[in-house]
């Protein structure tokens, strides 16, 4: 599984918040449980049809990731997180991909800042349904699980001891995809998708 050129380039969304909390400091982290809930968009990318590469461009959809973890103190945590993503062929039709993935990251804490730079690594597997990209009647199997590799990288902000904004980049590589389009066997492989999320993580 081939991953793509631009791997892990990270792309965080611009954070401006200035409350007054009580200021953290590098003895402060606590080990313990966390949740977290991001929304943004991704799209599908760079997929070969029996070899070919596409030759539509998949655009821009909505997406959304939860996940609940254990944070093992100041540098290593792990969560199990589930990741959706909608990516259309010119807003005509949809591929959708929904993603469970065991991940394993590593804090950067930058001092005594609130700020915190993150980048993770995590495999699973991805339910891909691309039924609506399939033609209508005859045999069809639009429907595929296939083993998925995790490469993310990003960005928090403690507002307070225990909830942080985030901003996450996530790429995800899929292993090969087989679909039966009316009995016609498709093979699209080298595919992934690129997402960016806005959220919240709370520890308890």
């Amino acid at each position: 599984m081939k991953l793509s050129k631009s791997l892990i380039s990270l792309s965080v969304a611009a954070i401006s918040f200035t409350p007054v909390v009580q200021e953290i400091r590098a003895d402060d982290y606590e080990k313990g449980f966390y949740a977290s809930i991001g929304l943004g968009a991704g799209t599908y990318s760079d997929p070969l049809i029996n070899g070919t590469p596409f030759s539509l461009y998949f655009d821009r959809g909505f997406s959304y990731e939860g996940s609940l973890g254990y944070d093992f103190g100041k540098y290593f945590r792990v969560d199990a997180s589930y990741t959706n993503t909608t990516s259309d062929v010119h807003g005509a039709k949809e591929a959708v991909f929904g993603s469970y993935i065991f991940n394993g990251y590593l804090d950067v804490p930058l001092g005594d800042t609130k700020w915190t730079p993150f980048v993770g690594i995590g495999y699973g597997w991805t339910n891909v349904d691309v039924s609506k990209l399939c033609t209508s009647g005859g045999d069809d199997d639009c429907k595929d699980d296939v083993a998925t590799l995790s490469l993310s990288g990003g960005l928090s902000y403690a507002i307070s001891p225990d909830v942080e904004i985030t901003g996450k980049y996530t790429y995800l590589g899929f292993d090969t995809i087989n679909v039966w389009d009316d009995a016609t066997h498709t093979v699209v492989s080298d595919s992934d998708t690129h997402s960016v999320h806005v959220g919240l993580r709370f520890k308890f």
